[in-house]
């Protein structure tokens, strides 16, 4: 009997630990830097401590992340707030259950070949010298359009003459911009450093440091956010809270200045920028702006900015009720 207990103990201590750990399926996009936190999480062990096997699921955008939700083969997912409002608009039963990043993470670059006599007026100046240029978004119709729309309709500008043209993520917008086939990107990290590290080009307008009209402003607080399906949230509740505080051990832990050597080697593990001028400088600059960006705290305020600037945008047909689409026990 002593031998069998014996042999049965030792089967148990056998069993790897992450075996005894609840796992979580959560998208990120691939190689993107915004998932700095992410890796932390794995790399630091803050999952394993909160109990947790972190298991990551990458999809390359909001809508297949979506799709993938309701299809049961990821269970919490990320994006910002207009996709997932217009998704929820449409049927989709998402339910937001925490932050990611505070602000909009979008800026507005323009090319250095592109003369600017108006940029020492600012956000206003900036806008007057695009009035009659080739603006690059994400896609044609995209909520990036729309902000380049917002940003001049919000300077008192006119933007009937600009010609929008679709360049997809930041390496396809960045290369457009430097090849001159467009004068100014509305897109998001790394294109600032980069244009900071090349001087090939400048970013006019940063939405991330709250730069731009009042209907722009109203949508920081809850930009990128953490999201699940409605029945996953009513049956795994105890789960999303335990990779919120994950989550949130891991942006402390980034913000600790003695942690800075570790963090970078942790981003270069798994952001890949290739080879690009001044390289080093980039991924640092990108990756403090990064933690920067890092918020835990959901303003549920935010919703009603995001509601009227797609309601006014014709991206969804009607204001969504904030206990419909939050989470009442999201941070």
């Amino acid at each position: 009997l002593v031998q069998s207990i014996c042999a049965a103990l030792t089967l148990v201590a056998a069993v790897p630990a992450y075996a005894q750990r609840e796992g979580v399926r959560y998208q990120e996009y691939p190689g993107s830097i915004i998932h700095l936190g992410n890796w932390v999480m794995k790399e630091k062990g803050f999952c394993e401590k909160q109990g947790l096997d972190c298991q990551t699921v990458l999809l390359a955008s909001g809508p297949l992340a979506q799709q993938a939700a309701a299809a049961k083969s990821v269970d919490m997912i990320v994006s910002s707030m207009d996709v997932m409002l217009q998704a929820a608009s449409k049927g989709n039963d998402l339910m937001v259950v925490g932050s990611m990043m505070t602000n909009n993470i979008y800026s507005l670059s323009v090319g250095a070949h592109v003369p600017q006599p108006n940029a020492a007026a600012g956000y206003g100046g900036n806008m007057k010298d695009l009035a009659d240029k080739r603006i690059g978004v994400s896609a044609r119709g995209s909520a990036t359009e729309m902000y380049v729309k917002s940003l001049f309709a919000g300077a008192g500008v006119p933007s009937d003459k600009v010609t929008f043209i679709a360049v997809g993520g930041p390496p396809s917008a960045y290369a457009a911009l430097q090849a001159k086939q467009v004068d100014a990107i509305l897109s998001w990290d790394p294109v600032p450093a980069l244009c900071d590290a090349t001087k090939s080009c400048t970013v006019a307008v940063d939405m991330r440091k709250g730069q731009g009209p009042d209907d722009v402003k109203a949508m920081n607080g809850g930009f990128v956010v953490w999201q699940a399906r409605r029945e996953y949230v009513e049956k795994e509740a105890g789960k999303i809270e335990k990779f919120l505080r994950a989550q949130d051990e891991a942006f402390a832990w980034l913000r600790d200045p003695k942690n800075a050597a570790e963090t970078l080697e942790i981003a270069k593990k798994y952001f890949k920028l290739g080879d690009v001028p001044n390289r080093e400088q980039v991924i640092q600059q990108v990756v403090t702006e990064t933690v920067g960006q890092y918020g835990a705290k959901l303003d549920r305020k935010v919703i009603d900015g995001f509601n009227q600037f797609l309601v006014k945008n014709k991206m969804i047909d009607k204001p969504l009720d904030v206990k419909r689409v939050v989470y009442s026990k999201a941070p």
